[in-house]
């Protein structure tokens, strides 16, 4: 029936095929850097994954892979550092986690992963300086959660009023 309405030749259907090939080029706006980034994101999180389930090996390559797809992205080098760290290799760790900062200082996630790996490797003082630091991110959405790492590790100074203070600041902006 559609055929008496609609007669479909072989030029028409090139035409046809040509014009939805020119809607999907338009549409496909995704630059090839933010596909690597996004890509590179999968294959960091893969790595701590494979961490999981006692397969570094497996893990470690995702991880090279992931430096190599968006050697500019932050959250790269912060999941680098905590896979460095859980692996033992604490000296790469600490500059993965620098890396993430240098690329992003004001990057919130960046200064409060880089904060807790100070607090475990016992650096309690410089930890809640980057506690700090990624609360003065306007756009980082962990607050809280920052001020109460810094109140936990205040804990471990210990200096009990400093931890008080940082747990208050993180219900208040926990209730927020």
């Amino acid at each position: 029936m559609f055929k008496k309405i609609f007669p479909i030749t072989a030029a028409s259907a090139r035409i046809a095929v040509l014009i939805i090939l020119f809607f999907i080029a338009g549409c496909n706006t995704v630059s090839p850097q933010t596909q690597n980034t996004a890509a590179a994101e999968i294959n960091a999180k893969l790595a701590l994954a494979y961490l999981e389930k006692n397969d570094a090996t497996r893990g470690k390559a995702k991880l090279l892979q992931a430096q190599k797809q968006a050697p500019h992205e932050p959250a790269v080098w912060y999941i680098s550092g905590y896979f460095l760290e859980r692996t033992g290799d604490i000296a790469s760790a600490d500059q993965a986690y620098l890396q993430a900062i240098q690329l992003a200082p004001r990057l919130g996630a960046a200064q409060n992963n880089y904060g807790a790996f100070l607090c475990r490797q016992e650096k309690y003082t410089a930890a809640i300086t980057h506690f700090l630091l990624a609360v003065a991110d306007p756009d980082y959405l962990g607050v809280a959660g920052a001020y109460k790492n810094a109140a936990l590790c205040a804990l471990k100074i210990p200096d009990k009023s400093l931890a008080n203070k940082y747990f208050q600041l993180a219900e208040a902006r926990a209730g927020m």
